[in-house]
């Protein structure tokens, strides 16, 4: 499930030889739950798949079929790529009422005016897209530790005919782009104005 993590790789089907783990503590949020090496994952991971969320992503974007569909619960992922760490980090400062332990996260690969786009999306039950949107930073400061993000201004824009967030990257300037949906939020980065077009086009 390392798409969920950043780490440009799929959740299942991840070929690799010599699979290593640090075996999962007695106790806490990550019990049970072994931390993997995101470069040398195993073949396949056994997560709490949210069938919800996966039917949220669309069947095709710009014409091409999306891959790759998968989904976890946002705690255990943590847990499996960066152990109890990354969970505390994740958990520090939230906004009272945002209970980490029931939000799952997707990822999903599409190919959009030709060129390779992974999807991620934040599913949180009961709450709306536009709360998760508010904490953005946080969550992909977990994902993607020692890279800020999503810390700067972000600009309200029309992408596919939906009002969408745009953050561009100081540091290299691409952009990513965001959209709060009824109780997700989706992300794609690195993608231009016409890839955002196509892709929050076709989310519900």
């Amino acid at each position: 499930m390392l798409v969920l993590g950043g780490c440009g790789s799929s959740v299942v089907d991840q070929p690799t030889a010599g699979p290593t783990a640090v075996p999962p503590p007695a106790s806490g949020p990550c019990a049970s739950i072994p931390t993997i090496d995101p470069s040398n994952p195993p073949e396949s991971l056994a997560l709490n798949e949210d069938a919800t969320l996966e039917a949220e992503f669309p069947s095709e974007i710009d014409g091409q079929a999306l891959t790759d569909v998968a989904s976890g619960g946002w705690i255990e992922t943590l847990c499996l790529i960066g152990g109890p760490a990354w969970v505390d980090a994740a958990s520090r400062n939230l906004p009272a009422g945002l209970d980490l332990s029931t939000m799952s996260v997707g990822s999903a690969s599409a190919t959009v005016d030709g060129q390779p786009v992974t999807m991620l999306a934040f599913r949180l039950p009961g709450h709306r897209g536009d709360e998760l949107l508010g904490v953005v930073a946080k969550l992909s400061a977990a994902i993607f530790p020692g890279t800020a993000k999503f810390t700067s201004a972000l600009t309200v824009i029309t992408a596919g005919g939906k009002s969408v967030t745009r953050w561009t990257n100081p540091a290299d300037g691409t952009d990513s782009y965001l959209y709060a949906g009824a109780d997700t939020l989706w992300l794609a980065d690195s993608i231009d104005q016409s890839q955002a077009d196509e892709i929050f086009a076709a989310l519900p």
